[in-house]
């Protein structure tokens, strides 16, 4: 913390201003927990997927980069969530099932929590969680009913019969 004050006997000029970097807490299982900073791989996936997905996306739909989203009495915050756009929303949480979501292996989380998140997400309604781990080069698809590793491709269906599918060799490529 760092304060400014006037010459005169102390008196604040500014409020106080915190310096320290808080960048997103999840509730899960009723404790506030710290999302670890992302890094340069998960930066240009997140990057890549959000692009990519907004110029592919049916006009109906959202990628919503670090969304947070209610899941019963947890709130997590998955990478990038795909939203209808009639989503609906209280104090600026989507309270209903994304689309899909997507979670990318980050610095300081293990693959397994990364499973455990999708499997929260699914549990709570979402249809299909993409999990991706950029320094392996690895994808999976997880859904409350499979988990499948995706050799070339991630698809997810959409409501009213659309889908969108990304080839990984265009992820992968972008981390060259």
């Amino acid at each position: 913390m760092r304060r400014w004050y006037s010459t005169e006997e102390g008196t604040p000029l500014l409020a106080t201003v915190s310096l320290e970097q808080v960048y997103h807490t999840e509730l899960i299982d009723g404790r506030e927990i710290q999302k670890p900073l992302p890094k340069k791989l998960h930066a240009f996936v997140q990057r890549f997927l959000l692009l990519a997905l907004t110029r592919d996306l049916p006009a109906s739909y959202l990628a919503l980069p670090e969304l947070n989203v209610v899941c019963g009495e947890d709130r997590l915050v998955p990478d990038l969530t795909i939203a209808s756009r009639r989503a609906q929303y209280r104090d600026g949480d989507l309270v209903e099932p994304p689309c899909f979501a997507i979670e990318i292996v980050s610095p300081g989380r293990t693959i397994a929590q990364l499973f455990d998140r999708a499997g929260r997400l699914c549990l709570a309604g979402t249809p299909l969680c993409w999990v991706i781990w950029p320094e392996r080069k690895k994808a999976w698809q997880y859904s409350s009913e499979d988990l499948t590793e995706a050799k070339e491709i991630l698809t997810a269906p959409l409501p009213e019969g659309a889908s969108v599918s990304i080839r990984l060799a265009e992820i992968w490529l972008d981390l060259e």
